[in-house]
C-alpha cells in the first residue's frame, strides 16, 4: 500500500512538472482543512487545475484522519485527473473511492453523494450508460418535522 502511494505521488509530480502552469512549491503550514478545499476550488475557478490537484494531494498527506474530507479530496482528485486528460488515473481514483465505500470501516463517515457521483463519472469514462440512482439506496434528507421559523 505504501509503495502505491509513493508511485502515485511520483506520477503526480511528473504530471505536474509537465504542466505549463506554475504550481506552488509549498503550502502555508497554518492552513486548516477548509483552507485546502477553498484554495483548491479557487484554483479550479481560475483554471489552474494542476494547482488544485497539488492542494488536494497535500491535504491527503496532512489530514488523513478526517475520513469525510479525505473521500471528498479523493473524488475531487479523480475529477481533476479527468479534466487534465489523465483518464486512466481518473478511473483508478474513482474505483478507489468506490472501493472505500465498499470496504472501509469508516464508511459511515462518508457522505453518500461521492459514491453516487463516482459511479456516474466512472460509467461515463468506461462508456457505460449511467444508471438511474435508486432513491431507496441514497435517500434524500427529509426536513425535520419540528416547527422552525416562519
Amino acid at each position: 500500500m505504501r509503495k502505491k502511494i509513493i508511485y502515485t505521488f511520483i506520477l503526480l509530480l511528473a504530471l505536474l512538472s509537465m504542466s505549463c502552469e506554475s504550481v506552488p512549491s509549498s503550502v502555508n503550514q497554518g492552513w486548516s482543512e477548509e483552507m485546502f478545499f477553498k484554495q483548491a476550488q479557487q484554483a479550479v475557478d481560475n483554471n489552474q487545475l494542476a494547482t488544485a490537484l497539488f492542494y488536494y494531494e497535500v491535504f491527503l498527506i496532512r489530514f488523513p484522519e478526517n475520513h469525510a474530507k479525505v473521500i471528498a479530496a479523493e473524488y475531487e482528485r479523480a475529477i481533476l485527473h479527468k479534466k487534465l486528460g489523465a483518464e486512466d488515473l481518473a478511473v483508478q481514483g474513482l474505483k478507489k473511492v468506490l472501493d472505500n465505500y465498499e470496504n472501509s470501516s469508516y464508511v459511515i463517515l462518508y457522505p453518500p453523494r461521492y459514491k453516487v457521483l463516482a459511479e456516474k463519472v466512472l460509467a461515463e469514462l468506461e462508456g457505460r450508460p449511467a444508471e438511474e440512482v435508486d432513491p431507496d439506496k441514497y435517500p434524500a434528507r427529509q426536513p425535520s418535522s419540528g416547527t422552525g421559523p416562519r
